[in-house]
């Protein structure tokens, strides 16, 4: 083992020639596992002694990562027996855009099972794609299973629009997506489907109808997605989709439960039953089966499919 000194020299830009101070920078030696992280200074620059603690030996393979705010760089290096150190600059690249999850983050899935990033340990960390990936077959299963959505989509809120077979007697209907966070236009019509339909061909045959005056809806995050009638002028006919609705779905923040669930069912992907059921119920033994999990699984969607007050 090496006991003389060996610095890593890194200094850290973006766009070529624009230094960057305050990046995190990580080395790793893969053949000893340990790693450090230091910040550039003002100088864009990071030194690292690869002589300090276990040392080093030649042929060593070292890496090293750098992440900062949408832009990376990763990279490797080889110490050989004619250099004593060795300094590199790193022009960071910006990350390709993904989809990103909605009801948990990659950094909330690494708390819950106390696990670093592979970016970060590649022996034992997760890939953050791997966990956004997956967690968005997750999100899009609970979605369905539900008829509803957990997340605002940033503050837009999700735009749907739906046509509703009616009935001359019946005033009450209810939108198939909950919860509703704001209709943007509720229209009927008193002629057949034959005559009229859908309304995107045929607009001057539908009335328009003022929220508060014509119908009331139940909206908020505990809302049932009920549309009623109030003015007896504009009561549809018995015929198919004689209620043309658009609106916006979405909640003003993710339940507490429902981001559990996603996290859980996640991580039962990833990692498989017995760590999970260690995380979540305070034991490493092996089962065999996920009843603990389907029950839990079933109680949760059972609150949103019954309208249930919400856990947040």
């Amino acid at each position: 083992m090496a006991s003389l000194p060996y610095q890593v020299g890194l200094i850290i830009q973006y766009p070529l020639g624009t230094i960057l101070a305050n990046v995190n920078v990580t080395v790793r030696v893969e053949s000893t596992n340990e790693s450090a992280s230091k910040t550039t200074n003002s100088s864009g620059e990071v030194i690292f002694n690869l002589g300090n603690a276990s040392g080093y030996l030649i042929g060593d393979n070292f890496t090293y990562v750098v992440l900062y705010t949408g832009y990376e760089a990763y990279g490797s290096h080889t110490i050989s027996s004619s250099e004593g150190g060795w300094t590199k600059t790193i022009v960071l690249t910006a990350v390709p855009t993904a989809p990103s999850l909605r009801y948990f983050t990659s950094q909330d899935f690494l708390d819950f099972f106390n696990l670093p990033s592979y970016e970060n340990d590649t022996e034992n960390g997760v890939k953050i794609q791997q966990i956004v990936k997956i967690g968005q077959m997750v999100e899009a299963n609970i979605d369905s299973d539900t008829s509803s959505i957990f997340d605002n989509n940033n503050g837009s809120y999700y735009a749907k629009t739906e046509y509703i077979d009616t009935d001359k007697y019946q005033q009450e209907y209810f939108l198939s997506n909950t919860p509703i966070y704001s209709i943007t236009n509720c229209y009927t019509t008193s002629y057949d489907e034959e005559t009229v339909p859908d309304y995107t061909n045929h607009t001057t045959s539908w009335n328009s109808l003022t929220e508060g005056t014509d119908f009331v809806v139940n909206k908020g995050d505990v809302g049932t997605g009920r549309i009623q009638i109030t003015n007896s002028s504009y009561y549809p006919i018995n015929r198919n989709w004689g209620l043309y609705v658009t609106y916006k779905q979405g909640r003003t923040s993710v339940p507490s439960d429902i981001k559990m669930l996603a996290i859980v069912e996640t991580g039962l992907k990833i990692l498989g039953a017995k760590v999970v059921k260690s995380k979540v119920i305070g034991t490493d033994s092996e089962t065999g089966e996920l009843s603990w999990f389907t029950n839990f699984r079933r109680n949760v969607i059972n609150n949103y499919l019954n309208n249930s007050a919400l856990n947040t």
